[in-house]
């Protein structure tokens, strides 16, 4: 099979293999099943706006970012408010979002590791088939566009590095204000991004007018987002008021670390329902639905009839206050909690009932195991041009692990610890030797990615090629010679 047909197939697998999950589920006739990405959604379709109700009051509302609220109004303008047809629709178009991701996570391999053949095609893989990644099309969740997002402006960062081009970092600054308009806390991105950068410039000294502009751009993006939010408020919101509510959720005197209660009656919801992938599916929404959120618990209507007097940073706050006077009160919790939370994050929430099957846990920790292996025994060169990767992965950790966690936080990065997994299945002896020596891989043609010479091998007085090719590439902006550009045509 020619190598573009090997990625082109890839995506097309990819994408298949979404519908089919949609299509077998059925989770778009699951009723109660968009939360307040539908509420909202509906408000705009109604010509109410970006609002819904939220903790005790209705009106203009930033407690969602816009971008994945936007596009399920998109859905419901199509097909109906709420309607089976409108998320059937938007499902799909996920399906379709899981082809991009793929195309992503090859192009950052080639980014990345241009001269290890195996590495895109395996990291490919992952990002096709992981069964979370899968699954995740199949939710009215922003899990699958978060993910899609992340990977590709960390491509994009790499490529933008390598050719040093206006155009290059100016995508990357619009994919991360894309990034951070769909899920502010992705934007801890920035700091990979701009090691990225770094590395393709040779230091910080040739990546600072890249990395400005990638800055300016993000900033103009998400600009219009902050100054409507300024206005409806009336103070500065970044982008989401919901900081200290989330806090609250994950550290309230009767939080687990998440925003889920732990009820008896989910077990019998797990318990329950018919046979085979749909009946798994329905019993997991059952349970779900069963677990409910920590509002609903230790909330009362009294506390709804004081927060619904405050604007809406101001609910926001008060809770925060709130949980840090719990915390205050038991000074190991906060603690105890951050690290359960760490355990959560990297292995199984054990509040949400959606992790705690056997197909979930078995492709997680088959995932995770592979993931820290590669990180092992990938090499010094690996690890350090995968290190973006893996300073962004470790900041979100480290966010969620300090504020609240759930299963959909950890699938942003799984694209990512697919990168690391195939960087160290592609050290094996012999074949990795031999893998280093080939001078153009699969992926790098299929995805227009320059030859690189082999490890070793010089010209031009005993320097390495590579060095030369470097400085040839500088001398002409419209990319290296030889070929088109990396990321390439897909």
């Amino acid at each position: 099979m020619p190598d573009r047909r090997l990625a082109w197939a890839l995506i097309v697998l990819a994408v298949a293999a979404r519908a089919a999950a949609v299509l077998a589920l059925r989770s778009h006739a699951t009723p109660h099943s968009t939360y307040e990405h539908g509420e909202i959604a509906a408000n705009l379709v109604a010509g109410r706006g970006f609002s819904t109700r939220f903790l005790g009051a209705d009106g203009p509302t930033s407690q969602q970012a816009p971008a994945y609220p936007m596009l399920v109004a998109a859905a419901y303008a199509a097909g109906g408010v709420g309607t089976p047809r409108a998320l059937l629709i938007l499902e799909l178009g996920q399906a379709a979002l899981g082809g991009v991701l793929v195309a992503s996570a090859m192009a950052l391999a080639a980014e990345a590791l241009p001269d290890r053949r195996r590495v895109a095609i395996f990291a490919g893989l992952v990002a096709a088939f992981h069964p979370t990644l899968v699954y995740a099309a199949t939710h009215v969740q922003v899990a699958s566009l978060a993910a899609t997002l992340l990977t590709a402006t960390l491509a994009f960062a790499s490529r933008g590095g390598r050719t040093g081009r206006a155009r290059d970092a100016m995508a990357t600054g619009a994919l991360l204000a894309a990034l951070t308009l769909t899920d502010p806390i992705l934007a801890l991105a920035a700091p990979g991004i701009a090691w990225a950068i770094a590395q393709g410039r040779g230091g910080l000294r040739g990546a600072a007018r890249p990395i400005a502009l990638v800055a300016l751009t993000a900033a103009l993006g998400v600009a219009p987002w902050i100054a409507r939010n300024a206005r409806v408020h009336g103070e500065l919101v970044w982008v989401k008021s919901t900081f200290g509510y989330a806090f609250w959720q994950g550290n309230c005197a009767g939080s687990e670390g998440t925003d889920k209660v732990v009820r008896p009656s989910v077990e019998r919801a797990l318990t329950e329902g018919r046979g085979g992938l749909r009946g798994l599916n329905e019993s997991l929404w059952k349970a779900r639905h069963e677990a409910g959120y920590i509002d609903d618990v230790a909330l009362t209507r009294a506390d709804y009839r004081v927060l619904g007097k405050l604007s809406e940073p101001g609910r926001s706050r008060l809770l925060f206050r709130g949980a840090l006077a719990d915390l205050r009160a038991d000074p190991g919790r906060y603690p105890r909690l951050c690290l359960r939370r760490l355990r959560y994050f990297v292995f199984f929430d054990e509040t949400n009932p959606k992790t705690r099957n056997l197909p979930y846990r078995a492709s997680h920790l088959a995932l995770t195991t592979l993931a820290i292996l590669g990180g092992l025994v990938m090499g010094r060169d690996a690890r350090r041009r995968l290190g973006p990767t893996a300073l962004t992965a470790a900041l979100i950790g480290a966010f969620h692990t300090l504020t609240i966690v759930s299963a959909r936080f950890h699938v942003p990065i799984e694209p990512l610890m697919g990168l690391w997994a195939a960087a160290g299945l592609s050290c094996r002896g012999s074949a990795a030797a031999a893998d280093h020596v080939e001078g153009v891989g699969v992926i790098r043609r299929g995805l227009g990615v320059r030859r690189l010479e082999p490890a070793g091998r010089t010209a031009r007085g005993g320097q390495p090629r590579r060095q030369h090719r470097a400085a040839d590439d500088a001398r002409h902006p419209d990319g290296p010679r030889g070929g088109p550009d990396r990321v390439g045509d897909l």
